[in-house]
């Protein structure tokens, strides 16, 4: 993460959690609360923190998980958000996923690059853009990410012997593998470990997504 970026995550994070908007309880066995009354997650840094945006594969261009890295603009596409969290902390989830370098770059966004997947971040605030017309899973994403995500492992963290990497759609419960999370239009997607911040029912997304 650069320095730029480093500094402007908290302001970033702390305007999407104003964005996002919920009202009832989780249907698992903690209550969600409500989104604006939500505190601001810590971000976490150093070590497990502070990731690049690229996989090897997707670092050169290769093809990830069925997907093709492809050249030109995209057509209609629509946005799912996502929020990491590791021991209560959140990870910043870096702009520049699912875009190949070497990418153009305007402070903490991406503009572009050598060529783009069907699946892509260009901000630091959690939020994908998916090309319509796509069906995309989350470990799709972990994958142009390069990041391993499981079960029991998220990014660098494991859970504990006991434990699991919990996930949430729309404050609701993923019992199920977190990889098979369908990246829906307009999903709040919260994937948690060792530790549990109130999960997103609803976010408002930009204009066009």
């Amino acid at each position: 993460m650069s320095r730029a970026l480093a500094a402007l995550a908290p302001v970033l994070v702390s305007s999407l959690v104003a964005l996002g908007c919920a009202d009832g309880k989780d249907s698992g066995d903690r209550p969600t609360g409500q989104t604006f009354n939500r505190p601001v997650p810590h971000i976490g840094r150093g070590p497990g923190f502070e990731l690049g945006p690229a996989g090897p594969e997707a670092a050169r261009a290769r093809p990830v998980a069925g997907m093709r890295c492809e050249r030109g603009r995209h057509g209609d596409h629509y946005g799912v958000h996502l929020e990491i969290f590791a021991r209560g902390l959140d990870v910043v989830i870096p702009a520049g996923i699912g875009v190949a370098p070497p990418r153009r770059r305007e402070g903490a966004y991406v503009r572009g690059g050598r060529c783009e997947y069907p699946v892509r971040t260009y901000e630091p605030t959690g939020l994908i853009e998916i090309d319509s017309g796509r069906r995309a899973m989350l470990g799709q994403f972990f994958d142009l990410w390069g990041q391993p995500l499981d079960r029991k492992r998220l990014l660098g963290f494991r859970a504990s012997p006991r434990g699991a990497v919990l996930a949430y759609v729309n404050g609701e419960r993923w019992t199920g593998d977190p990889r098979a999370i369908a990246l829906a239009q307009h999903a709040a997607i919260v994937v948690e470990v060792r530790g549990y911040f109130p999960p997103t029912r609803r976010y408002l997304f930009p204009h066009g997504l």
